[in-house]
């Protein structure tokens, strides 16, 4: 079993502190199987398994350990009263009221809980209030740095491209053939779509919610807005409404299948509302939204960086300096790193446009260029600007 020693080393860090810790990310991310890790680091510490709870409320829905009375009663009388108890509940937000349950287990001195979900909804104000103190661990598939060292391979255009069309969901390296990996892909948008619509008691029409997703992936990357979506659903013959879509939209992001990156302007120095991009949490959920294989574009390759950059904990935007575009404005600790992705750098001509937007901006920011390709003759050029070749970048 590959170790996804990131995730895990978070979970060790913060063992027998009294904070919740809180898993979220898209399904068939390896939210249970890190935990499944760390009780097994749990039990190399001779932990006994009479102090380790565990319950995966995803096939659960109709059972009465969703009742949160009942649950809360069910866990306290299995607790071991003179030792510290291990809590695991793995897709909780489908017990009612659940930070209640979450935050009453939580304020005993002898329990340490872990909680998992797939619905951005878990991190709702109004439910965070109820489970402090807590840390939350955003679980992504796996990066191409886990790709490759899962894989034991080098970092090339070769290895690249296998990831681009494989993606990073950990149960695809167990599964062979494009069309498997594609039926399972879906699958997992088809369980989303369907399943957590249900789960929300919520109508939904599964089909324009998978259009809407199409969309989505085709134009990853490219400035969206409502009623540009609408429109091009029309062209295909899909009537909506801009309310309809915006609903829909908000869950595609709510469930981690998508995620947002809006643009932060210089000029003003503040986060539009509007020039939203949407990018998939994985490669492969473009491949089968699409049913193109990726190749090595430009905006398939910002859509890497991005999530990478996510991953990583940092708060992702684009960026606009006058009329100028930067790619990525990723800000950590108040540090704004500024972010310019250049697929190649073939003359002179194409250096200078690709650094225009960066050379306007401050030099109190870190300022990046990422190429594809080698580009050893421009560096040193402008000395606040760092050249760095993106799988340095995607493997450090």
């Amino acid at each position: 079993m590959f170790i996804r020693t990131k995730y895990l080393n978070q979970l060790i860090n913060n063992m027998d502190q009294p904070t919740i810790k809180i898993l979220v990310g898209v399904r068939r991310c390896g939210k249970t199987t890190i935990l499944d890790q760390f009780r097994a680091t749990l039990r190399r510490q001779e932990i006994s398994p009479s102090q380790i709870q565990v319950i995966n409320f995803e096939y659960l829905l109709e059972n009465e350990l969703c009742n949160p009375e009942y649950l809360l009663q069910f866990i306290l009388d299995r607790l071991s009263k003179h030792q510290m108890n291990y809590i695991f509940l793995d897709e909780v937000e489908v017990v009612p009221q659940f930070a209640r349950v979450v935050n009453a287990l939580n304020s005993l001195s002898n329990t340490d809980v872990y909680i998992t979900s797939s619905n951005k909804t878990i991190l709702e104000k109004e439910n965070l209030q109820q489970m402090t103190p807590y840390i939350i661990i955003p679980v992504f598939p796996c990066s191409f740095r886990e790709y490759i060292k899962r894989n034991q391979q080098e970092a090339d255009s070769q290895t690249l491209y296998q990831y681009l069309n494989e993606g990073g969901f950990p149960y695809t390296h167990e599964i062979h053939g494009p069309i498997n990996l594609r039926n399972y892909v879906n699958g997992i948008i088809n369980t989303i779509i369907i399943t957590d619509f249900v789960q929300q008691a919520t109508l939904c029409n599964p089909g324009l919610t998978k259009q809407l997703a199409h969309h989505l992936a085709h134009h990853a990357g490219t400035t969206q807005n409502i009623s540009q979506i609408v429109d091009s659903l029309k062209r295909h013959h899909i009537t909506t409404s801009n309310k309809t879509v915006d609903f829909y939209l908000q869950f595609l992001q709510t469930s981690f299948i998508f995620y947002p990156c809006k643009e932060y302007d210089f000029s003003r120095r503040h986060v539009k509302s509007t020039n939203i991009r949407y990018y998939p949490v994985d490669p492969s959920i473009r491949q089968a939204l699409t049913l193109k294989k990726n190749v090595l574009s430009q905006r398939i390759l910002e859509n890497i960086v991005f999530i990478d950059l996510l991953s990583q904990g940092y708060q992702v935007y684009s960026g606009r300096i006058k009329d100028n575009e930067i790619t990525f404005v990723a800000i950590k600790n108040d540090i704004f790193t500024c972010i310019q992705i250049a697929y190649s750098l073939a003359d002179d001509g194409a250096y200078r446009r690709a650094i225009s937007g960066l050379r306007q901006l401050s030099s109190k920011y870190r300022k990046l260029l990422i190429t594809v390709k080698p580009a050893l003759n421009y560096a040193g050029l402008d000395p606040d600007i760092e050249i760095i070749d993106l799988y340095s970048w995607l493997t450090n």
